[in-house]
């Protein structure tokens, strides 16, 4: 039976702003390469983040505080009494949170806290209707407070690792806000600040209502958030990148990330920056790249249209090697 990334971390199991599953495909079907145990922790800590975002998510839609304050409260319960609430929500997940961070304490799993503690503030922070950063500063602030903080949840990390992978998920998160501009759009999102903007002359009405590639001046501030903006976040990841202290599973991570990174820049490239293409091209460059990448893993798909679908994958073992010469050979 295919069994996708997707499927074990429930990205279609709560209504939210999308069917997330081809991104978790895109972001980490790299995770079913692993051997077992690495995997399932992977998965763990995926499934972690992905449920709170969702219920976070729900409670924009709906417009109303609902199951993600609840399990925040769960949350803040664990956290202060170091025991699971007799009778909370998502008792399993806090059971196995338990387990990996309370049962000893060491500074890692203080970290851990520390961390997932930060991702759920700033997801009660973010995720809200009419939601307007007004600098690149403050953008930068939701990046490290989002970004940053769950990237530093995941595992394998040690305490001197921590902090170079937070700075690398402030620019896997630039990247995913990137590659979601039309759908945020289509949401009522922007998180593109009114620094950026007003510097360019393009106005959030245009992004929200899908005409910003219209105004003449659109082009410009894309090229400067890409090419002048980005690799000033980019300088800050060499630490992490060029680290000889990831654990394996890391490395594959930062080598299957660059790799997204490129196609990204690739595609919207390609499309001349018309944010409002870019997933129709996009999405199948992503179901393209998974053939090649793990062919024999690579089951029937549907190339999705206003949204993400599920895509399968069945065979356990590939290295990964080989990311860099297949992204030359599909530029």
């Amino acid at each position: 039976m295919n069994t996708s990334v997707a499927e074990l971390v429930g990205s279609s199991l709560h209504r939210a702003i999308a069917d997330d599953a081809l991104k978790d495909e895109d972001n980490a079907a790299w995770v079913m390469e692993l051997e077992p145990e690495a995997r399932q922790a992977w998965i763990e800590r995926i499934h972690w983040i992905r449920l709170a975002d969702r219920l976070s998510e729900s409670e924009l839609m709906n417009g109303q505080p609902g199951q993600f304050q609840d399990f925040y409260a769960a949350w803040q319960w664990l956290r202060s009494t170091g025991k699971v609430q007799p009778a909370g929500i998502h008792r399993s997940l806090f059971e196995s949170m338990h387990d990996r961070w309370f049962v000893q304490s060491d500074p890692t799993s203080q970290l851990s806290q520390e961390s997932w503690d930060r991702y759920l503030v700033a997801l009660d922070r973010y995720n809200q209707k009419n939601l307007v950063l007004d600098t690149i500063d403050d953008f930068e602030t939701m990046l490290r407070e989002l970004a940053s903080s769950f990237f530093q949840v995941l595992p394998f990390l040690s305490t001197q690792t921590c902090h170079l992978a937070g700075t690398f998920g402030m620019v896997d998160q630039f990247y995913n806000i990137l590659r979601d501009l039309h759908e945020d759009a289509v949401q009522g999102l922007c998180y593109l600040p009114n620094e950026l903007l007003d510097r360019f002359g393009v106005t959030r009405t245009e992004i929200l209502e899908l005409r910003a590639y219209d105004n003449p001046d659109y082009r410009s501030m894309m090229e400067f958030w890409i090419y002048e903006y980005l690799p000033k976040l980019h300088r800050r990841t060499y630490p992490f990148i060029l680290s000889p202290d990831l654990h394996p599973s890391w490395q594959i991570l930062r080598d299957w990330s660059l790799n997204r990174y490129r196609r990204i820049e690739r595609v919207m490239r390609h499309c001349d920056f018309d944010y409002v293409r870019f997933p129709h091209v996009y999405w199948r460059e992503v179901q393209r790249d998974l053939v090649l990448l793990l062919p024999s893993r690579w089951g029937i798909a549907t190339i999705p249209t206003a949204a993400p679908k599920t895509v399968s994958f069945t065979n356990p073992r590939c290295k990964l090697k080989k990311f860099v010469a297949l992204d030359a050979q599909c530029g």
